[in-house]
């Protein structure tokens, strides 16, 4: 014998009815009671065309939504997210949706579905995160050319030095010099930019004399703008600090170290940089007398396109990149700061096994 379908409550649909949102209502079977105007303006079909009808057979909810749906209710009482409806033109429409099982005295076992279109927000939020893509598109775009500009140019001038016929023959060779360690510096920038997506590559390693990394480093840091009017002291204990390190790699860690804090003082100050060495580790700490790096900065200031230099000249990629670097050399670098009071970035090394 077939079952009477249960009459809906005139007084609630009447409350039901002004709802802007699509509602439905379902027995205790899965058959639709109700459904409010909103439905028809969300979705396309008409609350007569559902009313009677079973979920199960409903072609405006796709199957694996029906069964994901019915499941949650007999297990939970409930089911919340977002879901997709079909309209009758076969096209679809996001929406996110509550459905719970009702109690008495409202029906016993009966299904309350609310459901808010929000096919115009996915839109408009897919339009948002392309934006974003292609903002740091452009901004990666920026900090791969600032990362490349330095050496580059340095090969160029010493290039069209070459060209002068009277040049003098140790100058012609510093310039050939120059040319090439200019052009490896480059490869070596593209090859470390290219190992941020690849934290887990090879590096060959090789025991490493952090005074000659930071000697190299200091040396690539006197081209900076701000370098002349900055003191750099250095002070390392006299047996010398190895580690199992990537020279090249680790000689851009602390030159984009220091050059993040040389970007901070345009009108001069001292950095030192002092290494120890502890039970547990090597450390080397770098420590600057600019204006020093605020509690929200911290957050993100190893995060990719995060910049806080206060200069603007910075781009949010050497310290990523650095970051990287010392994790994949099994390392760290943390940042101790106070506004007003200079920043020091810890360097922390595994201490090299025999």
């Amino acid at each position: 014998m077939k079952k009477k379908m249960a009459v809906f409550p005139a007084q609630i649909e009447q409350v039901l009815d002004m709802f802007p949102d699509a509602v439905y209502v379902l027995d205790d079977t899965g058959v639709f009671l109700y459904a409010n105007p909103a439905v028809e303006q969300q979705t396309g079909w008409e609350p007569a065309q559902l009313i009677g009808q079973s979920i199960i057979d409903s072609l405006l909810f796709a199957l694996p939504f029906r069964s994901t749906l019915l499941g949650s209710l007999r297990s939970d009482g409930s089911w919340q997210g977002e879901s997709e409806r079909i309209m009758p033109d076969g096209s679809l429409r996001s929406v996110r949706a509550l459905w719970r099982r009702l109690a008495e005295p409202v029906g016993p076992g009966w299904v309350i579905g609310i459901e808010h279109d929000i096919s115009e927000y996915s839109a408009r939020d897919a339009e948002f995160q392309q934006a974003r893509k292609l903002a740091k598109i452009g901004i990666l775009s920026e900090g791969i050319a600032h990362e490349l500009r330095n050496p580059l140019s340095y090969a160029l001038s010493a290039a069209q030095l070459l060209t002068e016929d009277d040049l003098p023959d140790e100058v012609r060779q510093k310039c050939i010099q120059t040319i090439a360690t200019g052009v490896k510096k480059a490869g070596l920038i593209v090859d470390n930019m290219l190992s941020l997506g690849k934290p887990k590559a090879q590096v060959v390693r090789h025991q490493v004399s952090l005074e000659k990394v930071l000697a190299e480093a200091i040396d690539a840091a006197a081209t900076h703008p701000n370098s002349h009017t900055a003191a750099i002291t250095h002070y390392f204990p006299a047996a010398a600090l190895t580690v199992l390190g990537n020279h090249d790699m680790l000689v851009q860690v602390f030159h984009n170290v220091i050059t993040n804090a040389l970007n901070e003082m345009p009108d001069g100050g001292s950095i030192s940089v002092r290494g120890e060495e502890e039970a547990d580790a090597i450390r080397v700490r770098v420590t600057d007398n600019g204006p020093g790096v605020s509690e929200e900065q911290m957050k993100h200031l190893f995060d990719p396109f995060f910049s806080a230099s206060s200069s603007g000249t910075g781009t949010g990629l050497g310290l990523t990149l650095s970051y990287y670097i010392m994790k994949e050399h099994g390392g760290t670098i943390e940042v101790e700061s106070r506004p007003g009071a200079g920043a020091t970035f810890v360097l922390t090394f595994p201490r090299p096994t025999a």
